[in-house]
């Protein structure tokens, strides 16, 4: 049985996720007192008793982070570990964690500054993403160049579920050809700015001069890519200074996966996101996810069957 690790992207966290690990496993809670050093401000406060900050990608890109780090630490003393790694946008941070690039510290130092230089970059650049759903990309595609203004497609997460980014005129227009052109809904998303786009170049640039000083090691096992949709080959810092700007090609992650004979993905972060993902692109494999306790157990008793 060939397993996947796949960990969730931004906007899947929620108030009190890992409380359950948290409170059950020592080694959660010295891995949430590091976090709080590394990070200058109380990860337990904010991550389980202040929404507004949770959501603030400038705490958000951290705390997800610790919560990878923490679950992977826990399936560690399960003995589970991953055959392949993935994440969806900062997410693969998660896989570069699991694919030993980076101690926990660095980890966190790195996802920080990844965290302000985007936030920086919505300051500088206003910009609208959107849902686009039961439409394939070779039509939106048609439908963008079509489009006056800057607007990509910024996340491929199923065949028939894509994300638009862009500037706010472009991205409205391209919602209202998308629907009159058979899309099934077309949902502008809650987020800080238009990530995976070039109007992100400001942290891009801030990111690639910051990563210059920084050393990564060569991950330890197959790593897929958010840029490429394929399997890491050289250079880590390029692809994450890419990953910034670039789009986030998600389910031609999963067809390699699925070409390479994995039977069995498992999503490590908040909620269901990827795995709902993945049960649209291939229902003959095994889903499983691991956010809390009762999923840790369905995911034990799962992988000894």
């Amino acid at each position: 049985m060939k397993k996947a690790f796949m960990f969730s992207g931004q906007g899947s966290q929620y108030l009190g996720m890992c409380k359950e690990l948290y409170d059950e496993y020592p080694t959660v809670r010295s891995m949430f007192e590091k976090a709080t050093l590394v990070l200058g401000y109380n990860v337990k406060d904010i991550m389980f008793n202040d929404e507004a900050k949770l959501n603030n990608t400038l705490y958000t890109q951290p705390l997800m982070f610790v919560m990878y780090a923490s679950i992977l630490q826990v399936l560690k003393e399960k003995g589970i570990t991953s055959d392949y790694t993935l994440g969806l946008s900062l997410g693969e941070y998660g896989a570069y964690y699991d694919s030993e690039c980076f101690t926990f510290e660095e980890g966190l130092k790195l996802v920080q500054k990844r965290a302000i230089y985007m936030t920086e970059a919505c300051f500088r650049t206003k910009g609208k993403m959107s849902a686009i759903l039961g439409m394939e990309a070779e039509l939106l595609l048609e439908i963008i160049e079509a489009t006056d203004g800057y607007v990509k497609i910024a996340n491929y997460n199923t065949y028939g579920q894509l994300v638009i980014s862009g500037v706010e005129k472009a991205v409205l227009r391209v919602n209202e050809l998308a629907l009159e052109n058979g899309a099934k809904r077309a949902i502008l998303l809650n987020t800080s700015g238009p990530f995976h786009t070039d109007l992100m170049f400001y942290a891009k640039e801030k990111f690639n001069v910051y990563l210059k000083e920084v050393k990564l090691a060569e991950p330890t096992k197959p790593l897929l890519l958010n840029t490429t949709g394929n399997f890491y080959e050289n250079s880590l810092k390029e692809n994450m200074v890419k990953q910034i700007t670039n789009s986030v090609m998600f389910y031609q992650e999963i067809e390699k996966l699925l070409k390479d004979d994995v039977t069995t993905f498992i999503e490590i972060g908040p909620k269901r996101t990827l795995s709902s993902f993945v049960k649209k692109i291939s229902r003959k494999v095994t889903i499983l996810n691991v956010e809390d306790i009762s999923s840790l157990n369905k995911t034990i008793l799962a992988l000894e069957e």
